[in-house]
């Protein structure tokens, strides 16, 4: 997808240098032509973030023209001011991607010459030729305006005679866009990205036009310079130390912003940002307190279940092993002869032989004592 910021005034090559010596800058036809064709052939979107008060009216229908017949699909989102022939840009989008952020304005009005316009002496025929021509392209634009908007021609006139701006709502009802984009990042706890000191900004600070810069958009507006396409954005260190780069000159990033690398980043704040194929998909809200307390019971439900499968199948497996064991030494006939003589413990009974009594050795003193005794036995008992 090839990222297109129309963010400046719409202009001609030749007038130009008006806006570059005055420090300001604006977008001509050859500029888009030339992004265009930078665009690889295999790239076929083109998203256009559109930011412009309006300008050259024939430098706006040549952008408009070759937008659509780029053969790209093409997506269009106000993001600030989209005026006079902004609005014509805007446009070259089908209906279903054209949107705007949800404080976009947008304004039509019927054509003019400015005051500063040089039209030379007023005659009445001079007047008249200016009336035509301030006709003839009302009718272009009004025209166009009913064509892609689908509108009555009533109600488009009738607004652009008021001059005025109007709100995203209001362009819904009028058919210039179809759908406001919401803001995905709305947290009370998000990051000031213009604030975070952890974000290396790369926009451009307010422009100083030197002479060497003066003479480079010279040569860019003649032709004889090439202009390469400028990146713009900033760089975002997450919680990690890795850096996310996102292309935003400022404020909050948001869902199809250009970034890369592709991956998930976790930033500081909590959020995760999500990066697919060079373009942010999802930004994750940080999870609650309550979310993180039920991954925990959740996280320790899954280990204790895994913990009870992983004793089952120990189990298991060592009942095979005893089982393999009897197969190996003779299946079930050996089993029964093995078991046939078994006695369980404690039902076995061996009586044990009485052990006799040992006689033990007599001494010759002793042997004196008892013949002793056996004489004085016999002496008394003769009495």
């Amino acid at each position: 997808m090839a990222k297109l910021y129309i963010n400046k005034d719409i202009a001609a090559d030749a007038d130009k240098m008006k806006y570059w010596l005055t420090g300001n800058d604006s977008i001509s036809f050859p500029d888009i032509q030339g992004f265009i064709d930078w665009i690889p052939g295999d790239d076929n979107r083109i998203d256009i973030e559109l930011h412009s008060c309006g300008g050259d009216c024939t430098e706006a229908y040549a952008i408009y023209d070759a937008l659509r017949a780029s053969g790209k699909e093409i997506s269009c989102k106000v993001v600030g001011n989209a005026a006079s022939m902004a609005t014509v840009i805007l446009l070259a989008a089908p209906i279903e991607r054209r949107s705007a952020y949800q404080h976009a304005q947008l304004l039509i009005h019927s054509p003019y010459y400015p005051s500063s316009a040089r039209i030379g002496d007023i005659t009445l025929a001079k007047l008249e030729e200016l009336k035509s021509e301030l006709q003839a392209e009302k009718e272009k634009m009004l025209g166009l305006y009913v064509d892609r908007t689908g509108r009555d021609r009533s109600i488009l006139e009738a607004q652009m005679d008021t001059d005025s701006w109007f709100d995203a709502e209001k362009a819904i009802e009028l058919g210039f866009i179809s759908s406001i984009v919401p803001a995905t990042s709305a947290s009370a706890n998000k990051t000031n990205f213009n604030n975070n000191p952890n974000i290396k900004s790369m926009a451009k600070e307010e422009k100083k036009v030197t002479v060497a810069q003066a003479f480079h958009m010279l040569g860019v507006a003649l032709g004889v310079v090439k202009d390469a396409p400028e990146s713009v954005g900033m760089v975002i260190t997450t919680s990690t130390g890795d850096e996310l780069t996102v292309e935003r000159e400022e404020g909050e990033i948001q869902v199809g912003d250009p970034a890369s690398p592709d991956g998930e980043f976790v930033l500081e704040d909590g959020r995760t940002v999500v990066v697919t194929d060079g373009v942010i998909t999802e930004i994750k809200e940080p999870a609650s307190e309550e979310d993180d307390t039920q991954a925990l019971k959740d996280r320790i439900a899954e280990l204790e279940a895994e913990n009870a499968s992983l004793k089952s199948s120990a189990k298991s497996e060592a009942d095979a092993r005893i089982i393999a064991a009897v197969e190996k030494a003779g299946g079930e006939a050996w089993l029964k002869k093995a078991t046939g003589a078994y006695v369980p413990a404690g039902r076995s009974y061996n009586p044990q032989p009485k052990k006799t009594e040992e006689v033990k050795p007599v001494s010759l003193v002793e042997q004196k004592l008892e013949e002793a005794r056996e004489r004085n036995k016999k002496r008394y008992s003769k009495k």
